[in-house]
């Protein structure tokens, strides 16, 4: 897609140009998915994301707080590299502003004039008052004549309640004040507010677009800007906002978080539209896309992780009863525990949000949704596919498991593709899930890259990864999802397919409408856990050469080839029980002939033998739960079990430290006794208690 630098050159700009604003929303120190203002997802750490946005040069952030607590925000995870101490949203403040290089608007719980100057001091440039405008007359004017009132935001939430009239909303759209959003803008701008922050309760989360008439009927009633949100689904959905609503400015909250270079996207889309907005960039002068470690800290981290090991008194004291009470509780339908690996919340009911999707998703059997979504891609495919068979049509990351073998015929048999299969090989392969995958180039009739790492180089990652965020598979997660999308850079293929959506598929992270893509943020956040592969140079003699096989392609490129990572799962019902018997009768899959240790399936993770094993020992040493959980959970959605027969499985599986262990130990050079000190040191007090050398936790009932 081209940047028109060179349109902007004609374009006559008289006043401020209109601005592309990302919104965040915060609930308990994450970055949430919302819908309508009731149902919220949660999405990920927000330094991750404020880094990237400032990466892209973004015109203005805007971040709000919708936590129902001002003491539960919380980012402490000893396997995390973006974390941070402290329980309360001037905290998240202060983090987000070290890497905030553009403007920042915050709003949530500002209540008094004290409010306002704490989060000035945090790092904001401007604040969003909401509620206490309405419930306090003077707020606004006090706060405009104290800070300016080019720092005071005023933020509207709007409900449609018939035709042309909608009413203001309050307390997080609880409370009707029946006023309309216009005369209140008007009495806001008289009281001193420099801006309005607009947002529709109907269309949030929608991807509906904007509700332009709304827009158009505030904007057209005061002098002071007007930020409008809620509903953005496409990039053009931001068009009729500027030119016929007259808005300065739109902000998109979930339509950014889905996409690679989405601002970028977007930005361009406003451009060649002729919207006046200021050009989009790829790198920012301030902040590079991958972190730059303060290597001394991260060293000092790593020191004290080793000596913590070997002090029992660290122990007792970190996770005494008294000082580390648990606090998980876990869905009343599956199996999961609020202390999960994948972001999670449960509604008043204590259903989590995976089976709520769950629930949706099966709906979707009774009426036309999936075939409407099977339409969607077959339209995406077409626009990408080779229609000269000058090159293979898409690129499909595979391991050599069941959900490689069914997206590989999925995507050759019914849409008829040529797929080029690309494997990242991390040496850890089960006989039988070696063969599985030698078996796909002839299964299938089609070419197959098998990108190979030295042995050398993954014997250190392995080491190190484990020491440093107790997970020795860091260079697998990484690989996989980097080297397809190298690949496909490199041969100039734009479209990437992956199995299902993990978060989706088990925690319900998204709405079954969102289509969310690989983007590198997802890929540094959630499979990196904030550790990219330049902070493993000078480790262990480690070089930049050895790391290159984990270098992500460049946005310039990503960009230029229009790269796309897709989700087949997100367009095709997900049943891997189903999967299996076609996998197997058609093409000759193999499951496990042994049970594995840790869960009762036989079909999963035959390409690594670590992650039903001690990988998966870890993820319970860390969280309390494993493998078994993630699969009754899965069962249990699926009407395969109850939660009764679950229980008595997690409570076998979950706890059991696997045989391959040994394999391991000999591979990396270690001894049990050190492998199980540092493990126990990324064990999470919220989970564990440590009383008379003993480890004790709560148990799923």
């Amino acid at each position: 897609m081209r940047i028109l630098e060179s349109a902007m050159n004609t374009l006559k700009i008289s006043g401020p140009r209109p601005r592309l604003i990302p919104l965040l929303l915060i609930k308990d120190g994450l970055i949430v998915r919302s819908q309508l203002f009731e149902f919220h997802q949660l999405i990920g750490n927000p330094v991750s994301t404020v880094e990237r946005y400032s990466h892209w040069n973004v015109d203005e952030l805007v971040v709000l707080d919708i936590s129902k607590s001002d003491n539960k925000h919380d980012l402490r995870r000893d396997d995390l590299q973006q974390s941070y101490e402290g329980n309360n949203i001037l905290d998240v403040l202060k983090e987000i502003s070290k890497v905030c290089y553009m403007p920042l608007t915050f709003g949530g719980k500002i209540k008094t004039l004290d409010d306002i100057e704490k989060r000035l001091i945090a790092g904001a440039d401007k604040v969003v008052i909401n509620s206490s405008a309405y419930k306090n007359k003077d707020l606004i004017t006090e706060a405009a004549k104290k800070f300016g009132s080019q720092c005071i935001v005023a933020g509207i939430d709007a409900k449609f309640i018939n035709a042309g009239n909608w009413n203001v909303f309050i307390d997080g759209g609880k409370f009707n004040t029946k006023m309309s959003p216009d005369f209140w803008a008007q009495e806001l701008q008289e009281r001193g507010a420099g801006e309005i922050f607009l947002n529709s309760i109907d269309r949030d989360g929608s991807a509906l677009g904007y509700d332009i008439e709304l827009i158009k009927k505030v904007s057209e009633s005061i002098n002071i800007p007007v930020v409008a949100a809620g509903g953005a689904g496409e990039y053009s959905d931001i068009i009729p906002v500027i030119n016929i609503a007259k808005a300065s400015g739109v902000a998109i909250g979930n339509l950014l978080h889905f996409y690679e270079v989405s601002y970028l996207k977007a930005k361009n889309v406003a451009l060649e539209n002729g919207i006046p907005m200021r050009p989009p960039s790829f790198e920012s002068e301030y902040i590079k896309r991958e972190p730059n470690y303060d290597r001394n800290n991260e060293n000092v981290k790593l020191e004290r992780r080793i000596t913590n090991s070997k002090d029992k008194s660290y122990f007792v004291k970190k996770y005494s009863k008294n000082n580390s009470p648990s606090k998980v509780k876990w869905c009343v339908k599956c199996t999961y525990p609020s202390m999960s690996a994948a972001p999670m919340e449960f509604d008043d009911k204590g259903v989590c949000t995976g089976c709520q999707m769950s629930m949706i998703k099966d709906s979707f059997k009774e009426d036309s949704s999936w075939d409407r979504k099977k339409e969607t891609l077959r339209k995406l495919v077409d626009k990408y596919k080779s229609h000269d068979n000058s090159r293979h049509d898409v690129v499909v990351a595979v391991s050599g498991g069941k959900d490689s073998y069914f997206q590989v015929h999925f995507l050759k048999e019914e849409l008829g593709l040529n797929p080029l299969l690309v494997t990242y090989d991390g040496n850890n392969w089960t006989d039988i899930g070696w063969q599985n995958l030698l078996n796909m180039k002839d299964a299938f009739s089609v070419d197959h890259v098998i990108i190979r790492p030295s042995t050398s180089t993954l014997i250190k990652l392995n080491k190190l990864a484990f020491y440093i965020m107790g997970d020795m598979n860091w260079h697998a997660h990484v690989g996989i999802m980097t080297v397809p999308m190298k690949e496909a850079t490199i041969r100039n293929i734009p479209l990437v397919f992956y199995g299902e959506h993990g978060y989706l598929d088990l925690c319900g992270q998204f709405s079954l409408d969102d289509y969310p893509e690989v983007t590198y943020r997802d890929r540094l956040e959630h499979f990196a856990r904030g550790f990219e592969w330049n902070y493993f140079v000078g480790r262990d003699n480690l070089t930049e050469k050895d790391m290159n096989i984990w270098k992500y392609p460049s946005d310039k490129d990503i960009l230029k080839l229009d790269l796309r990572g897709i989700f087949l799962g997100n367009y095709v019902h997900w049943e891997a029980n189903e999967h299996i018997k076609l996998v197997t009768e058609k093409y000759g899959f193999r499951i496990n002939d042994q049970p594995f240790e840790r869960t009762y399936r036989r079909m999963s993770n035959l390409d690594d033998m670590h992650e039903n094993g001690i990988h998966d020992y870890l993820k319970y040493i860390k969280f309390g739960y494993g493998r078994a959980t993630d699969h009754t959970s899965k069962d249990i959605r699926a009407g395969l079990m109850s939660r009764e027969e679950a229980i008595k499985l997690v409570n076998h599986h979950d706890p059991i430290k696997s045989s391959d262990l040994k394999r391991w130990l000999n591979y990396v050079d270690i001894d049990e006794e050190e492998f199980d000190r540092i493990a126990d040191t990324f064990r999470d007090p919220r989970v564990w208690e440590y009383e008379n050398e003993k480890w004790f936790k709560k148990n799923i009932v």
